[in-house]
């Protein structure tokens, strides 16, 4: 974008300023610069008190605002976007600086917003003495610096005079030895012109050298917050928390245009709806604030005279809140408008593709930031079956997974089983004890229950020597790839990943399995990789660790007999994730107890380089226990662990029960007939059995232990998912009978984009809030990745359902048509949900 007119720079001066430069080089080398020395890496000065504005900033190829933003930095000047209500002459199009509310301009262009933070800074002694050469390179960057589609002998003829500038000079500084404004505006023209392998060496040097400073990366982050964001599209955005939001903090705005950058989020939804749907409790704080600054009008002397003054701001004709109310100190309560709920109700039913559901719209924030993310979740032990303790982490790492694809992530569903480590030499021994034949041919080993294999091998392992000595022999031919060992490990591993099937095939699970045998290679090269680094600590006994910040207790990435564990294991794989899968998020889903040695994992990625919290987000969702009805772990009578078949088949046989008592209450009576069919309650059960086990737990806090309760989760009354089924069934057969009886068939409206949904009655507009509160739902749901997000709305929306269909009638009503519509959309809603919690809907019980 260009700043200012042009004025043609001679080669004279042009060697006049590499001479400078030289100079200026040697003294700073004579009397060393207490200030900006070495790369532009000190850091930023204090700020002052007064807060500058920038309007009309842009991030679209605009090096004017780049410019203003790091000279910002470099000088410790607080810059602030302009609030909306600024409004400044017209003549300014270029990103303009003025102060707090006076309403003169006092810069305009990059190069002259930059001098005059210079000016205002704390170092503006610097800038004085020096400002005649610095005005002298910000005419060379001014006029021949701004190229257009292709160099000119000007350009190439300033590119040789920094380049002797520099080589004469430190190398990094243009003038005085230090940051000055030349070196910015010189450093942001250069890289937006052309790609850095296109200068020489010296100047290659010297923007990597800026461009990696404190000052330079502040400045480029904190430009987005300096860039008015678009206005916001009421029409197309779902998000009904931000249209809220862009409401009040309009109004707020308006009322304290000075305070308008420090505002974050200003309202939240209501706990209780009876009171208001949405709530700004902005006035108490901002009256704080107004007071401390002696600021206060004398139409404001209180929290609740700021309410009003806000809410006197907010236009009756605004498209989104109406009924605004005030409560208590100065809460401000709203509405949201029928018409708002009725616009985004009508666009979500009428977005049908190809004769599908319509799909629920998310805003454009969170879609369009593609990313990969890596789950690791389940992971059981091969030659173990899967037991109640593993249930938790593979119905969450499933909802997990689902709720990231659902937002458009690239998701890497991990099963990091353990199949490998010292106890395989154990259990390679007993299965060559149990099956001499073994590699004779019959190779079809039938090994009974995994369980009680592992306990017979155990059993043998700590009463026998020398099979606990064959045992440790096996592990080192099986680390050798001894193929009989390998042989058998195969053996093991495919029998166990039958019998993880039969869970993963119940409870619809995807993963891809990647154990620790699959790392086993990569842990050598991690450990080199450390000690290069100068990381490791060789501990007593020859034991390699890593020390991380807050932890006394290091990671071992290997042991003193020269072996590696799950820390080596654990390191090996994040490095594999991160580089290999180019992951920008990885989650961890195991019992709460790991969460240190995965704290201390991310510790010592971050160490090494791995990781740039900018840029990576590593978490662990840690869940608690599960227990029986006696408050401990859960096991079986006989103190066993309680296997997750068997569990989930409980749960299936006590619906099928259920169901076969209903049809026959239902044929019972005089001229009765079941909605079902006897064959069909298999089928039923198991939706509604396995689904009852996993809203049992994610409706939720993972963090929580909870008791485990068949009675409980099977309760047709409450927040369960037997409840929710139900409700789901009741709008289908609403719909079903609309057909049926009135001919009116919501789907071919939906397939030909005709509904016309009205929302007159209370309860109406009710559950179209709730509809509208979906996208919000998912949004939070991808910041912490809790299910019961997910759980809490769809059992919300159920009983604004049930409202809804208790005082609203549906069939044979003049808004049958709109009414019929409304179930539609609600039903579709709860499949979504029940979809992402990987719930199967039945649409007749």
């Amino acid at each position: 974008m260009a700043e200012e007119g042009e004025k043609k720079v001679s080669k004279k001066e042009l060697k006049k300023l590499a001479k400078k430069a030289e100079k200026d080089s040697k003294k700073s080398k004579q009397t060393p610069a207490k200030e900006d020395s070495a790369a532009a890496t000190a850091t930023p000065a204090k700020p002052k008190e007064a807060i500058y504005f920038l309007a009309n900033a842009s991030d679209e190829n605009c090096t004017s605002t780049l410019k203003a933003s790091i000279a910002a930095a470099a000088y410790g000047i607080s810059l602030a976007r302009a609030p909306v209500a600024k409004k400044v002459p017209s003549i300014f199009t270029t990103p303009t600086l003025f102060e707090g509310n006076n309403p003169s301009v006092v810069a305009f262009g990059g190069n002259g917003i930059a001098k005059a933070l210079a000016l205002i800074g704390p170092k503006c002694s610097n800038f004085k003495r020096e400002e005649a050469i610095v005005d002298e390179w910000l005419e060379v960057e001014r006029t021949a610096l701004r190229q257009g589609s292709s160099p000119s002998k000007k350009t190439q003829e300033a590119l040789d005079a920094i380049e002797e500038a520099l080589q004469k000079g430190c190398g990094a500084f243009l003038v005085g030895g230090h940051l000055s404004i030349a070196d910015i505006a010189i450093v942001v023209t250069l890289n937006h012109q052309a790609p850095l392998n296109e200068y020489g060496d010296a100047i290659q040097h010297y923007l990597q050298t800026h461009l990696s400073s404190s000052a330079f990366q502040k400045g480029m982050e904190d430009l987005k917050g300096l860039v008015p964001p678009p206005p916001f599209d009421y029409t197309n955005d779902p998000s009904m928390v931000s249209a809220v939001d862009s409401i009040f903090h309009a109004a707020i705005a308006a009322l304290v245009p000075e305070l308008a950058h420090t505002l974050g989020q200003v309202v939240e939804k209501c706990k209780v709806l009876k009171n208001g749907d949405y709530q700004c409790k902005e006035a108490m704080p901002l009256f704080a604030r107004l007071k401390a600054s002696n600021s206060l009008s004398d139409d404001m002397k209180s929290p609740q005279q700021v309410a009003q003054a806000i809410m006197a701001n907010i236009p009756a004709n605004n498209p989104v809140v109406d009924s605004l109310s005030m409560n208590g100190p100065g809460f401000i309560l709203c509405r949201i408008k029928a018409s708002y709920l009725a616009h985004h109700v009508n666009s979500f039913m009428n977005s049908s593709e190809d004769g599908k559901d319509p799909h629920l719209a998310l805003p454009k924030s969170i879609t369009s930031q593609k990313e990969t993310v890596v789950v690791d979740f389940s992971s059981p032990n091969i030659a173990k079956e899967m037991h109640v303790g593993h249930l938790r982490s593979t119905i969450i790492g499933e909802a997990v997974c689902r709720i990231l694809e659902y937002t458009g992530k690239d998701v890497k569903r991990v099963n990091h089983v353990g199949d490998w480590g010292t106890q395989f030499g154990m259990l390679i021994t007993f299965l060559k004890e149990s099956h001499p034949n073994f590699g004779s041919g019959d190779d079809d080993v039938d090994i009974g229950d995994l369980t009680q294999f592992y306990k017979k091998a155990k059993m043998r392992f700590d009463e026998d020597a020398d099979f606990k000595k064959t045992s440790q022999l096996n592990v080192v031919k099986l680390q050798s790839g001894d193929e009989e060992c390998k042989e058998i490990w195969q053996v093991l591993c495919d029998v166990s990943r039958k019998e993880f099937q039969k869970v993963y095939k119940r409870l619809d699970i995807t993963l891809e399995e990647c154990g620790e045998s699959f790392y086993n290679s990569k842990i050598p090269p991690v450990i080199e990789e450390f000690e290069k680094a100068g990381m490791i600590a060789v501990e007593e006994g020859g034991a390699k660790c890593v020390f991380v910040p807050k932890y006394k207790v290091p990671l071992m990435l290997q042991k003193s007999d020269g072996g590696f564990g799950y820390d080596s294991t654990d390191m090996a794989a994040l490095k594999y994730r991160l580089e290999e899968l180019g992951a920008s998020r990885a989650v961890y889903i195991t019992d709460f107890s790991q969460g240190d040695h995965f704290k201390m994992c991310y510790l010592a990625a971050e160490k090494i380089g791995w990781v740039d919290p900018k840029k990576h987000k590593l978490e662990h969702i840690g869940f608690g226990t599960v227990m029986g009805e006696d408050g401990k772990r859960f096991k079986t009578r006989s103190g066993e662990t309680v296997r997750l078949v068997d569990l989930l088949d409980e749960a299936v046989k006590r619906m099928e029960t259920s169901l076969h008592q209903r049809i026959a209450d239902a044929e019972a009576k005089e001229g009765g007939k079941a909605v079902i069919t006897r064959e069909q309650v298999p089928e039923i059960a198991a939706a509604m059995g396995y689904g009852a086990v996993k809203y049992f737990d994610l409706r939720r806090n993972p963090t929580s232990n909870y008791k485990f309760s068949y009675d409980e989760m099977l309760d047709t009354r409450g927040n369960t998912a037997i409840y929710l089924l139900y409700a789901h069934a009741r709008l289908e057969s609403i719909i079903s009978r609309g057909l049926a009886d009135h001919k009116i068939d919501v789907d071919e409206l939906v397939k030909k984009k005709a509904a016309n949904i009205t929302l007159d009655h209370p309860s109406e507009r009710n559950l179209a809030l709730h509809l509208q509160m979906f996208s919000d739902m998912i949004v939070d749901a991808l910041q912490d990745l809790y299910p019961y997000r997910v759980c809490d709305f769809l059992y919300a929306l159920s009983n604004a359902v049930s409202d809804f269909v208790t005082k609203c009638k549906v069939l044979g009503s003049p808004e049958m048509e709109s009414r019929l519509l409304l179930c539609r959309a609600s039903a579709i809603c709860m499949r979504q949900c029940f979809d992402l919690l990987a719930i199967r809907h039945v649409n007749r019980i």
